[in-house]
């Protein structure tokens, strides 16, 4: 399977944005691609991520097939299951990540922060460790990011998962104070990490993102 696994330093950091962006960018390049939501909460009733992840592949399809984990409440799917949604079945949900991965460039984007539980025993990131994909860690560009992208990076490098860039993401229109330094103390922290900026609002992604898919 090539491709990127598309994970975050928690909830509302723009991973949809980031992936959407780079799936048109990969496109216009010639490059076939499925951008895929596998698991996604908050459905009700439509699984929005994974549209426009699909739109975005120019597959719409993609985000209707049912074997996907899909919950109404806006939980990790171990919350969803201890509310009453189904149990997620992470082996089904690998196979068909798989059946769609044939003869494509895959993005799949994961469900908020990387250690966010499937179940009692698993996490988005043994997800992504079954799919051997590099990871692109989305982080909004505020106060705070530097202990949550810190944090989200070593516990990556703990599970022997690369990161194949961090993407410091503005999610408002006015920046705050630290957006001066965020991306400097983390090229500083994290030397063997390119560092990438995404604007607010951007439709394109950095040169630096493409070229994780050569």
């Amino acid at each position: 399977m090539k491709g990127l696994f598309v994970t975050a330093t928690g909830t509302g950091a723009g991973k949809t944005t980031v992936a959407t962006a780079l799936a048109r960018a990969l496109r216009a390049d010639g490059i076939s691609v499925a951008a895929l939501k596998p698991i996604e909460t908050g459905v009700d009733p439509v699984a929005a991520d994974a549209r426009a992840l699909a739109d975005a592949s120019g597959d719409p399809a993609l985000a209707d097939d049912p074997r996907w984990y899909r919950a109404a409440a806006p939980l990790s799917p171990y919350a969803a299951e201890l509310d009453g949604a189904p149990p997620l079945q992470l082996d089904s949900l690998l196979a068909t990540l798989c059946e769609h991965a044939r003869a494509r460039f895959v993005l799949v984007e994961g469900a908020g922060g990387l250690l966010v539980p499937l179940d009692r025993d698993h996490t988005i990131a043994d997800l992504a460790v079954s799919l051997h994909l590099p990871l692109i860690v989305v982080a909004p560009d505020r106060l705070g990011v530097l202990s949550d992208a810190l944090t989200t990076c070593e516990a990556a490098a703990r599970r022997g998962l690369t990161v194949g860039a961090l993407v410091l993401n503005r999610t408002t229109p006015e920046p705050d104070v630290s957006t001066r330094s965020n991306a400097r103390i983390l090229a500083e922290r994290l030397p063997r990490i390119p560092i990438v900026l995404h604007g607010y609002g951007a439709t394109d992604v950095d040169p630096a993102l493409r070229a994780l898919a050569r």
